[in-house]
C-alpha cells in the first residue's frame, strides 16, 4: 500500500510544471503606464503557452494590449484585467518566447498586479507575479510604443523576417546578439516615405538567415530609431 502511494505520489509530481522565465518592464513616463512582459518557456516537463492574464485591482484599469503575433484579446478594453489568447499554431512552444504589451492608466499609485499563464492542462505553476505597480522597475532603456518591433516566425530554424513600424525622419539600424551580447551583425533596414506630407512613416522590413556557423538558442533582434531602441527575443532552432 505504502509502494503504491509512493508510486502515485512520483507520477503526480511528474506532471507539474516549472521553469518559466518571465521579466516584467515598466517603460519611463506616463500615465498612461506601459509594460513589457517577456516570457521565455523553459517548463519542464515542456507544455505549449496558450493564454495570458493580466489584472490590476480598481480604480485602475487596462486601456490597452498588445499581444504577440497570432494571439487575440478575449474581453473588450478598458477593463480591470486583460486576457490574450493564443490562435492556432500561435502557442508558445518549448523554448519558445513571446512579448506582450499591457497599458493601464487612472489613479494607479497604490494599485497592485497580478498575471500567469495558462496551458492546454491549467495554470501553469511558477508562472504567477503579483505585487504593487509602483514596486516594479522600470527601464530607462525602454521604449514607448510609438514603434514596433515585428519578428516571424518564432522559434524558427531558417531566417526570420523583421519589421519596424512608427513615424520618424531616421533610418532605421537591425542589429542581431547572441545570448553573451556579443554582436552577430548588423543590418540597414529599408525605409519609405509616407503619403502624407506631414510626416515620414518609417517601414522597415529586412530578412536575416544565420551564420551556418552559428549554434541554437536565444538571440536578441534590436531595432534602432535615432534614440528609441526596441529588442524581441527569439529562438533559433537549428
Amino acid at each position: 500500500m505504502r509502494k503504491a502511494f509512493i508510486i502515485f505520489v512520483i507520477l503526480l509530481c511528474a506532471n507539474l510544471v516549472f521553469g518559466l522565465t518571465i521579466n516584467i518592464t515598466r517603460v519611463p513616463g506616463g500615465p498612461p503606464i506601459q509594460f513589457i512582459i517577456d516570457v521565455i518557456n523553459d517548463s519542464e516537463p515542456p507544455v505549449e503557452i496558450t493564454d495570458f492574464h493580466f489584472s490590476v485591482s480598481m480604480p485602475c484599469q487596462v486601456v490597452d494590449a498588445d499581444p504577440p503575433p497570432g494571439w487575440t484579446l478575449r474581453y473588450a478594453l478598458p477593463n480591470s484585467f486583460v486576457e490574450m489568447d493564443a490562435g492556432p499554431g500561435a502557442e508558445i512552444p518549448p523554448g519558445g518566447v513571446g512579448t506582450f504589451g499591457v497599458t493601464i492608466d487612472g489613479p494607479c499609485e497604490d494599485a497592485t498586479y497580478s498575471l500567469y499563464f495558462t496551458s492546454a492542462g491549467g495554470v501553469i505553476p511558477g508562472s504567477e507575479r503579483e505585487g504593487p505597480i509602483e514596486g516594479l522597475n522600470v527601464d530607462e532603456n525602454a521604449t514607448p510604443s510609438e514603434f514596433k518591433l515585428d519578428v516571424s516566425p518564432n522559434p524558427f530554424n531558417s531566417g526570420i523576417t523583421i519589421s519596424v513600424s512608427g513615424e520618424a525622419t531616421l533610418p532605421i539600424q537591425i542589429e542581431i546578439y547572441d545570448i553573451n551580447g556579443r554582436k552577430v551583425t548588423g543590418i540597414l533596414a529599408n525605409q519609405r516615405e509616407s503619403a502624407k506630407p506631414s510626416s515620414t512613416d518609417v517601414s522597415g522590413a529586412c530578412r536575416w538567415t544565420p551564420d551556418k556557423s552559428l549554434g541554437s538558442g536565444i538571440y536578441l533582434v534590436r531595432a534602432k530609431v535615432g534614440d528609441n531602441d526596441i529588442a524581441k527575443r527569439v529562438v533559433y532552432l537549428k
